[in-house]
């Protein structure tokens, strides 16, 4: 049975070349995205203007061939070899971009013979061999390849149309410039610039801990009263208070244990 391995970078098909050899069969590498979704214009021509709308497609996105650097080599030869083989092996990098970066190709050059999975978290020949003497139906993961799919189609809609939509009502007429809108990105910036208003409006408060040292049977060792933030004792008066009321202090000490969280 002719065999197709189709790794996600170049350094893996070197690796699995040298752990396999030709067992297995012809292997090629994707060079990481081969393809790109449509840009909006591609999907309808009404969308090449920007304009405060909701650039969401009928269906999904469809696929184009990715055309910097080496992918269009990259993209012929493995389309070339599809025609002839029998089998395909993904082993491609065991996350959700990776199951993406492979299952887009065969679906894109519509792809439907078997397909199997080899599943490797680190490239030594050890780990690859057994990788291989393992594989997986490529069908078991179809979602974790649903899910890559949704989250790349999700970036393509709402980067595209908050980015456009901010930039318009946003940026002054006249000006050039872009303001980007990431889905992940733009809440992640949030919470830096939320942190950096808190670091810049800190205010110093003084407050008061008691600190004692307890002499027992076996020897001494230092206690301290530190109430948490909210309660913390800001009244010298208070602390001192506090202060007093332990000093020459005799009676039994308790410990207690508490396990939290964090």
């Amino acid at each position: 049975m002719t065999t197709l391995i189709i790794t996600e970078k170049t350094s893996q098909a070197r690796d699995l070349r040298a752990a396999l050899g030709t067992r297995f069969g012809q292997i090629l590498p994707a060079e990481g995205h081969l393809l790109r979704l449509a840009e909006p214009h591609e999907v309808n021509p009404d969308w090449k203007s920007w304009a405060c709308v909701l650039l969401k497609p009928d269906d999904l996105y469809p696929t184009r061939e990715a055309n910097r650097g080496n992918k269009v080599a990259k993209h012929r030869a493995i389309a070339s070899a599809l025609k002839d083989c029998e089998q395909v092996i993904l082993a491609i990098d065991c996350d959700r971009e990776g199951q993406l970066i492979g299952q887009e190709i065969l679906e894109h050059l519509s792809y439907r013979g078997p397909v199997h999975r080899a599943l490797f978290t680190a490239q030594d020949p050890k780990s690859l061999r057994q990788a291989f003497d393992k594989l997986k139906p490529n069908g078991e993961l179809r979602p974790l390849y649903e899910a890559a799919v949704a989250r790349q189609q999700a970036d393509q809609i709402f980067n595209l149309s908050l980015t456009r939509t901010a930039t318009r009502t946003l940026v002054a007429r006249g000006t050039k410039g872009v303001i980007g809108i990431g889905r992940v990105k733009t809440p992640t910036l949030a919470i830096v610039c939320i942190r950096e208003i808190e670091i810049r409006d800190f205010v110093i408060d003084d407050y008061f801990e008691v600190l004692a040292t307890a002499k027992v049977e076996g020897g001494t060792f230092a206690m301290r009263h530190a109430p948490p933030v909210k309660a913390r004792i800001r009244d010298q008066a208070v602390a001192e208070t506090i202060a007093n009321a332990a000093t020459k202090f005799t009676g039994p000490l308790s410990v207690s244990v508490e396990h939290r969280r964090q």
